[in-house]
């Protein structure tokens, strides 16, 4: 591999630069909860002065539609931070000319929702960088860690690098890998990375400050693309699926949009399941019910276990819950559409 995967040792509570230097200036883009860990951590260490944080507008969000700031403008002024939330960067020359005057060193971004334009990433006086949920060159775009579980991937990891006006494109100054474990979904893995990128971001700072992080050109050759996560990808097709498939599903959109098989004219969403192997041989559509206490779905190879579902309307409930309920309707229809 050829980028450097690890910081030399030391303790990242203390402060990266010696006493008396001037803090590092720098502006956060930001908008999603990734960023959380990122920003707590460079906020608290007095090497560092955050001079801003950018993120989205606030916007309708719930069924109220009620208008909402992002979790990071909560977090940031819950610090105390100055927060900047432009319509749009592009073209935008009087945020343009705010950034100019504030001297600042890096722009550091993350899951901020926009593409930041080459003459913004030219302000700083050191570069730009973004943090990326993947080992670019793999699943550059919106979804890195959600494409990682639907695949299976059995590792993930943290990239820095140097921003450019292309998507994830830029050259590289570090790597750290994460194992993917049997039992993580989209929250449990986005905090394990977020907390990791929160843990190097300082160092890699000073590092890439001090010359000691080169960067280096990614491998076009190798890249592969993900796409933007929509609602109807979630509705699961266990006739076609296999069942380390579905599970893939469940896993990867445990978040949003939550998984769903249609039943009795009615969704059921999955929130949680493990596989079983189909010993029996079952149709794959068909419910059964290896004992009192357990319904699993035929997939086209294996068998899903349900663990914690939701009928449309109801709350989240376990699995034996759900079969007490509703175990004559279920025998009466024992299958998934």
């Amino acid at each position: 591999m050829p980028y450097k995967e690890s910081l030399r040792d030391s303790s990242f509570c203390r402060p990266v630069f010696a006493c008396g230097e001037r803090p590092v200036k720098v502006i956060f883009f930001s908008s999603g909860e990734f960023g959380i860990p990122i920003l707590g951590s460079l906020a608290s260490d007095p090497s560092f002065e955050i001079l801003a944080v950018v993120t989205q507008p606030d916007k309708p969000a719930g069924r109220s539609q009620k208008i909402t700031p992002t979790v990071i403008k909560i977090f940031a002024e819950g610090l105390g931070l100055s927060v900047i939330s432009p319509d749009k960067i592009k073209g935008n020359k009087d945020f343009e000319d705010l950034l100019k005057k504030m001297s600042l060193d890096f722009i550091v971004a993350v899951s901020y929702g926009q593409i930041i334009p080459r003459n913004i990433l030219d302000i700083p006086r050191i570069t730009a960088i973004n943090i990326h949920g993947s080992l670019l060159p793999r699943y550059r775009g919106a979804s890195p860690i959600q494409t990682a579980l639907l695949n299976g991937d059995k590792e993930t990891g943290i990239t820095i690098m140097e921003m450019n006006e292309k998507m994830d494109e830029g050259d590289v100054y570090l790597i750290k890998r994460v194992p993917i474990e049997d039992s993580d979904d989209f929250s449990s893995l986005m905090k394990k990375l977020s907390m990791l990128a929160g843990e190097i971001i300082p160092h890699a700072l000073k590092d890439i400050t001090d010359g000691n992080l080169k960067k280096i050109k990614q491998d076009d050759s190798r890249a592969t693309y993900c796409a933007k996560i929509e609602k109807n990808m979630a509705k699961l097709d266990c006739k076609k699926l296999t069942a380390a498939e579905v599970h893939n599903h469940i896993r990867a959109f445990a978040f949003w949009p939550n998984c769903s098989v249609l039943w009795n004219k009615k969704l059921i969403i999955i929130h949680k399941a493990k596989t079983a192997p189909n010993k029996e041989k079952t149709p794959s559509g068909s419910i059964i019910f290896p004992d009192k206490n357990t319904m699993a779905i035929a997939c086209s190879s294996g068998l899903l276990i349900p663990e914690i579902v939701q009928l449309e309307g109801k709350k989240p409930i376990p699995i034996k819950e759900f079969i007490n309920g509703y175990k004559t309707a279920l025998v009466a229809h024992p299958f998934v559409e």
